[in-house]
């Protein structure tokens, strides 16, 4: 019986993190799919104060909002300082559609957690011991936490980008 329980648990927490992970997985590159622009005109037309990610040839990125472009360059406020990036060394300029989600996507993992926490202690609590329980405890509060902290980091992460220039 306690082996079907923990194959159980074992099963449920795989589910739940290919659940999770496969929306992302599966779309790959369509997920960011774009089109290729080497119009420079869209950055000079971009509104004042428009949260955007700036990708240059040196492989870095930084991310900012966009004060203002000239046929030569373009200038960011970042850190409460403006930064100035020459347009032959910027790879990409993507617009940042939307701000990151980092409450919503840490209460769903913490959910996650809880569900997984709760199945593995189960799983591993044995009614033999007046302490069993304990296990399951410990396996909620970790799960809620460690999921907390992996929906936080993912929702930090997740923003749309809308390419609107990329260098030719």
């Amino acid at each position: 019986m306690r082996r079907i329980t923990s194959s159980m648990a074992l099963a449920l927490a795989i589910t739940l993190f290919a659940g999770t992970i496969s929306p992302v997985v599966s779309a790959g590159p369509a997920y960011f799919a774009q089109q290729a622009r080497g119009d420079w005109t869209a950055v000079e037309s971009l509104p004042a104060d428009e949260d955007i990610a700036i990708k240059l040839k040196s492989g870095k990125q930084v991310r900012g909002e966009f004060l203002s472009a000239t046929a030569n360059e373009v200038t960011i406020t970042r850190k409460g300082k403006a930064e100035s990036f020459a347009k032959d060394s910027i790879a990409q300029i993507d617009r940042l559609v939307r701000k990151a989600e980092k409450g919503k996507y840490a209460a769903i993992g913490a959910a996650i957690g809880t569900g997984v926490g709760a199945g593995i202690g189960g799983a591993k609590a044995s009614s033999a011991s007046d302490d069993g329980y304990v296990y399951t405890i410990a396996g909620v509060a970790m799960g809620a936490g460690f999921g907390a902290l992996g929906g936080l980091l993912w929702g930090q992460a997740k923003r749309k980008h809308v390419l609107i220039y990329q260098a030719p």
